[in-house]
């Protein structure tokens, strides 16, 4: 019996551990809100924390973005009357994702701003290497 109730112990334990581990979007909008508050007073490696977060947050964006200026390699048909048409389709997606994500791009502006007006702050905004490892570990295109 004893055996039992640690058997189920170690398997409540392993679930609660499991469904704490997923990963959630964060919020920018909270995410700015701290920065304003307490940015600061952060550290090279809570900055690095918060654009990491920034960045992830913006994920779903972004990877949007990069099919839509993948739609626009015209498979080398180079008519002013094909590119024209994809342009156009192109522009027409980009402007649903403006509506479909709102603020983002503001509030990425406003958090780099706050990021940029504190010294551990500038560091960060200014480590492109670190950027790219970091936009590369989250699976971001490296060419947006």
């Amino acid at each position: 019996m004893k055996k039992v109730l640690i058997g189920m112990l170690a398997l409540v334990m392993c679930l609660g551990f499991v469904s704490c581990n997923k990963e959630s979007t964060p919020n920018m909008a909270d995410i700015v809100a701290k920065a304003k508050a307490d940015g600061a007073n952060w550290s090279v490696d809570e900055w690095k924390d918060a654009y990491k977060q920034m960045m992830q947050a913006a994920k779903p964006m972004m990877l949007e973005l990069q099919e839509v200026m993948k739609s626009m390699d015209n498979g080398g048909d180079d008519s002013d009357a094909a590119n024209a048409a994809k342009f156009a389709e192109a522009m027409a997606k980009i402007q649903e994702l403006q509506k479909k994500y709102g603020d983002v791009e503001k509030l990425m502006d406003e958090f780099d701003s706050i990021a940029k007006g504190t010294e551990n702050g500038k560091k960060v905004s200014e480590d492109d290497e670190w950027a790219k490892s970091v936009a590369k570990e989250l699976g971001l295109p490296e060419d947006l």
